[in-house]
């Protein structure tokens, strides 16, 4: 690309900037999703933590899911993840770890 010509798009530009890191951004453990929409405009997602109560048998086990975050993106930035989840995914299934759905070719009649 020459110095001088035009952008197509402002995120190949925003992409080439260099990353500063904040280490007092901390980090949010989640290991579940919890609601998740679209409205057009932004993506949100409320990412969960699993908190388990105390056990006693031979009770089920109990416990919560607590919120520990919720995200918002852009349209644009909600494409950059999805992207990039897909090549995760790609990587993962590649490595053996998930198995991409192949399509049902059974009849239902």
């Amino acid at each position: 690309m020459a110095e001088n010509s035009p952008i197509k798009d402002p995120r190949e530009l925003i992409r080439k900037f260099p990353i500063v890191h904040h280490h007092e951004v901390s980090e949010t453990f989640a290991d579940t999703i919890g609601i998740t929409s679209f409205d057009g405009a932004t993506l949100r997602i409320e990412f969960a933590a699993s908190r388990m109560s105390e056990t006693k048998p031979p009770a089920l086990q109990t416990g919560e899911r607590h919120v520990v975050c919720r995200l918002v993106l852009s349209a644009p930035c909600a494409v950059d993840l999805i992207n990039q989840m897909q090549l995760i995914g790609a990587q993962l299934a590649a490595a053996g770890f998930v198995k991409k759905n192949l399509p049902n070719t059974e009849s239902t009649t």
